[in-house]
């Protein structure tokens, strides 16, 4: 799964997770696990994008840039 498929799964559980009917200890707990998660990988995504020098998502990440002309 991509990173920002993962984000966009991770921020629906995050906007369900008062619904969910868990315990409010066990949300106490899991809110804030899943915001260092989501945290995380933004960084991540930011340093790739920087890495690649111009703020564009890198070739390998980026299907339609892969593409060879014959």
């Amino acid at each position: 799964m991509k990173r920002e498929s993962i984000l966009i799964f991770l921020g629906i559980l995050i906007i369900l997770a008062p619904f969910s009917g868990l315990p409010q200890s066990w949300l106490e707990f899991l809110l804030p696990a899943l915001g260092l998660i989501v945290g995380g990988i933004g960084f991540s995504l930011r340093n790739r994008r920087k890495q690649s020098g111009n703020g564009t998502i890198p070739p390998e990440e980026n299907p339609s840039m892969l593409t060879t002309s014959n």
